[in-house]
């Protein structure tokens, strides 16, 4: 499963809604940045969103250079999309800025960490976005691996090795009623179920699936699909079956760049 999206801010303006829907899935909002800035469009953008039943979800940009600083932040977040209903994921964006280049790896984690507990805590769906030399290098710890990632890697296709559930692969993509780029963004969750099954469920705390270990898996040249199943203890019929809507009626035919979910 795939769906097509976009992410959006005041950066692009005042988006024709109209022109904009049957063009995409879903759309990520940026909310607000720092301690504490809202984005200039984020109720417009919600607003225009629900008016043409477009399903999204939310995110804020992180300044914080400590734990105390991202309770700050996580707080006001919270404040601000609590009268709001996301079938997509809330976010909290960690990338590189004048603010928090020079903030340790185990500070950034204990950051994100204590900002992702706070919005799962207050019964959100919780996600953490960064670039692939971030999840590799700044946030590669165990503490993170629970919550879902969406990936910015600007490319033909991803080659982080983790799990994903959103991959942003491309800054300089175009839609019918936006002046000007946008990031284009793949969902291979279904995200509006997950979210709407959980709130279903009072019998159960609401946490994120990564319990399953559903790994996205890219296939890299000279793979095989009985190499990578003997690499993660599964069968190659097992994850033929699994995925039989990407590899098509041949299992012994995968290619590099193909995404197989373990």
């Amino acid at each position: 499963m795939q769906k097509k999206g976009i992410d959006i801010s005041h950066h692009q303006g005042d988006i024709d809604f109209d022109k904009l829907k049957g063009n995409i899935d879903f759309a990520m909002v940026r909310t607000s940045y720092g301690s504490f800035y809202e984005d200039k469009k984020y109720k417009r953008n919600i607003k225009e969103l629900e008016r043409v039943k477009i399903p999204y979800g939310l995110y804020h940009f992180s300044y914080a250079t400590n734990v105390e600083s991202a309770k700050k932040e996580a707080t006001g977040f919270i404040n601000i999309i609590k009268k709001y209903n996301p079938l997509y994921p809330v976010v909290i964006d960690i990338e590189s800025s004048s603010r928090t280049s020079n903030v340790r790896n185990d500070i950034l984690v204990d950051i994100t960490s204590t900002m992702c507990s706070m919005i799962e805590s207050a019964g959100y769906y919780v996600m953490i976005y960064a670039n692939k030399d971030y999840f590799t290098g700044k946030l590669n710890s165990s503490k993170l691996d629970r919550y879902d990632k969406w990936l910015a890697e600007w490319s033909s296709k991803p080659t982080y090795n983790k799990n994903f559930g959103i991959w942003q692969y491309s800054s300089k993509g175009s839609m019918p009623g936006i002046v000007g780029n946008v990031d284009l963004n793949i969902a291979y969750k279904d995200y509006p179920s997950i979210i709407n099954n959980k709130k279903s469920d009072t019998s159960s705390s609401y946490r994120n699936e990564n319990s399953n270990h559903v790994i996205n898996y890219v296939v890299k040249t000279g793979d095989t699909l009985s190499a990578i199943a003997s690499k993660y203890n599964t069968t190659w019929k097992k994850l033929y079956e699994k995925n039989k809507n990407v590899i098509g009626k041949n299992p012994n035919k995968i290619y590099p760049g193909m995404v197989l979910k373990i």
